[in-house]
This record gives structure tokens, sequence and C-alpha cells, in this order.
């Protein structure tokens, strides 16, 4: 399935965003978070603001998946989520 840049951004936030709301999450978030990263990251049209934070975003999953509490990993980024999140929004914006 083909997912369109703005497709993409949705997905991301809906599912960080998710995190925030409910504070958990499963493995397989994690693992779809860092797919949808690594896919934008080979897109060279992608917002520069946005690909400055991917790398951040891409850390987060793979540390979330070996994290021994996934509630408490969530916790310890809030801050940075709603970074990402505003990011993604101001991104969604402008294409």
């Amino acid at each position: 399935m083909y997912l369109t840049v703005q497709n993409q951004l949705t997905l991301l936030h809906d599912l960080l965003d998710e995190q925030m709301t409910y504070k958990s999450v499963s493995n397989n978030e994690y693992q779809q978070i860092k797919k949808l990263v690594r896919s934008m990251i080979g897109n060279k049209d992608m917002d520069s603001a946005l690909l400055n934070v991917l790398p951040e975003i891409y850390y987060y999953g793979m540390k979330g998946e070996n994290a021994y509490s996934l509630d408490a990993h969530i916790i310890d980024h809030q801050e940075k989520i709603q970074q990402w999140l505003q990011t993604i929004q101001q991104t969604k914006m402008n294409i």
C-alpha cells in the first residue's frame, strides 16, 4: 500500500498523539513509527524542519521497542513528543 506524504504525516502524528493521550503503546506501534520515519527520511522533498527531528523520532521508536516500561518511556519523552507533534502539524499545513 502506497502512502502519500500527507498520509505518512497523519499516521505518524496519530501514533504519537495517541501515545501522549493514553500513555500506553505496543511494540508494534514503535516498529510502525520507525518504518514511517525511515520512509520519510528517504523523501528528499520533505520539509527541512521535519527532516531535522525525524532521527530523534526514529531513536525514540528504537529505544521504545527495548524499553523496560513502555509507559515510562512515553512519560520521559512527553516534552519532545509535543514538539514533534507541532513540527508534524506545521509540515502538514505547508504541504
